[in-house]
């Protein structure tokens, strides 16, 4: 199934589409928000989906929650180091609002820290930026590595215009070879950074490669004038949640059957830093 397409409506990005079943709402333009939520609801309607999705500034939540919306995460400070940020939720289907339960999730923060106690050896190896010519072994380590993904990061097109459109790439080489990768999704505007993107190819997992990533996209992120950064991990992959709780990070909530990752639809978990 091809990735859901990205468009912009009244002057706020969404993504929507079968792959995922939802509407994601990535950046919002508060200029008519009551009628963006309408049409939002006629897509619902007209395609099916299970759910809407929105990152929202905090001032916006009355009109979210009027409308039948949830909070499902917030980071303080998202924007700009001084306005909370929301990610808020309406469903439209209650099959897509089950999900894990509180005590299935609490277990899995319980494993977190565990890891957190007794981090595993860390193996000290340069981390690179990656270049457009990288692209095509780029894409191959996103197959290899995940089934499916809520945007089209097997394709190497994919990666070289999110490249051209300033998104930088990192990767971390064995035997000249790419052996782990990750992005910073930087909005300059807001000053902060989604960490994501991440994939380690399976020979060299539990080599710590993931953590050297972050750790090295909070430096370069930092320099560009980032204040936040934060990242949405699959909620049932411990290793990803103890990476960002082992640097520092705070869980800021789950975001309930939410992305297509994996070959299926996966709840996730929200977490941030200040830098």
């Amino acid at each position: 199934m091809p990735a859901d397409p990205i468009e912009t409506i009244y002057g706020s990005t969404i993504q929507h589409g079968p792959h995922n079943n939802r509407i994601y709402l990535m950046r919002l333009n508060p200029d008519d928000v009551f009628g963006l939520m309408a049409i939002l609801d006629d897509m619902v309607a007209e395609h099916g989906y299970g759910k809407v999705f929105a990152k929202i500034p905090a001032p916006e939540w009355r009109a979210f929650r009027s409308a039948g919306y949830i909070k499902e995460a917030s980071v303080p400070g998202f924007f700009n180091g001084e306005t909370d940020g929301l990610f808020v939720a309406k469903y439209f289907s209650e099959r897509r609002k089950e999900a894990e339960s509180d005590k299935k999730l609490s277990r899995l923060l319980d494993r977190v820290e565990t890891e957190n106690r007794h981090p595993p050896d860390r193996v000290d190896r340069d981390v690179a930026s990656c270049r457009q010519s990288d692209a095509e072994e780029m894409s191959n380590i996103y197959r290899q590595v995940f089934r499916s993904y809520p945007f089209p990061i097997q394709q190497p097109t994919y990666l070289i215009h999110m490249m051209t459109e300033g998104v930088p790439y990192f990767c971390v080489r064995m035997k000249d070879r790419i052996a782990a990768i990750a992005a910073a999704e930087i909005d300059s505007e807001h000053q902060n950074a989604e960490m994501t993107d991440f994939a380690t190819l399976p020979e060299w997992r539990g080599m710590g490669f993931a953590g050297m990533l972050l750790r090295h996209m909070e430096r370069k992120t930092r320099e560009r004038g980032v204040i936040t950064t934060y990242t949405i991990a699959r909620a049932e992959s411990l290793g990803m949640n103890a990476v960002f709780k082992n640097n520092g990070y705070t869980y800021a909530g789950l975001l309930k059957n939410n992305s297509q990752i994996g070959g299926r639809i996966q709840s996730m978990t929200v977490w941030y830093k200040r830098l």
